[in-house]
Order: C-alpha cells, then structure tokens, then sequence
C-alpha cells in the first residue's frame, strides 16, 4: 500500500479538454495531391462531423481553427502540417462537440453520413 501512495504522490488530475461547437480545416487544396492522410481525413473521415467545415484558402498551411458561437472573436488555431488521418479523426472526436445526430452514431466509421461530401483533390490555377 505504502509503494502505491507513494507512487501517486506526484499524480495529477488530468485537464478536462475544452469542447467547441464549431471547427474550420483550413488548407490549400493543392497540398491534398501531396498529403494522402489529409486527402483521406477530408474524403472518408470529416463527414462524421456536423460541425466542421472544410475551407480551401491558397497557400494555407493544415490548421483547425475552433470557434465559439457565443464567443466569435475567441478562436483556437492548431497547426495540423502532417498529422495522419486518424490522429485529425481523434483530436476532433475529442474536442468538437457532438450534435444529436452524432451522438447516436457515436462517430462510428463504418456508418457513413448519406449524402456526404464529394472531397476531390482540387487544384487552383492562378
């Protein structure tokens, strides 16, 4: 018993994650022929998530930017440059909040959305 009070002594409470309602991929839709996770997280994954939106913006570095409904001027950048598919499919899962649509899929991949997104490569000419 000793040895595990010990051990705990330096344990910390884990930091409840902050929640948003609202997400934004931001990205260059040149850098999807380039980056096959992020082609696929658009394509397969972003369609489980009612409140992400994907917008294309030339010369934009991967970024999710979390917003506030109540709160526009509050938004929280994350720099998401090589992330694999699944690791975008898992921070979203754990901070975008779930609308109840959502909730009863629980985010299950093998339940696509009907009429999801056509998430082609796109290329911008100048």
């Amino acid at each position: 018993m000793a040895l595990v009070e010990e051990c705990r002594e330096c344990c910390q409470e884990q930091a409840e994650v902050e929640k948003f309602p609202i997400a934004k991929l931001i990205c260059d839709a040149s850098v999807q022929e380039k980056d096959q996770d992020l082609h696929d997280f658009i394509k397969r994954k972003a369609p489980f998530f009612p409140g992400l939106e994907v917008e294309y913006s030339e010369g934009a570095k991967p970024a999710i930017e979390f917003e506030m409904e109540d709160n526009p001027s509050r938004i929280v950048r994350a720099d998401v440059s090589n992330w694999e598919s699944d690791h975008l499919f898992q921070f979203l899962t754990e901070r975008l909040e779930k609308s109840s649509e959502a909730d009863e899929g629980e985010n299950d991949m093998s339940k696509a959305p009907a009429g999801a997104w056509t998430a082609e490569i796109q290329t911008c000419s100048g």
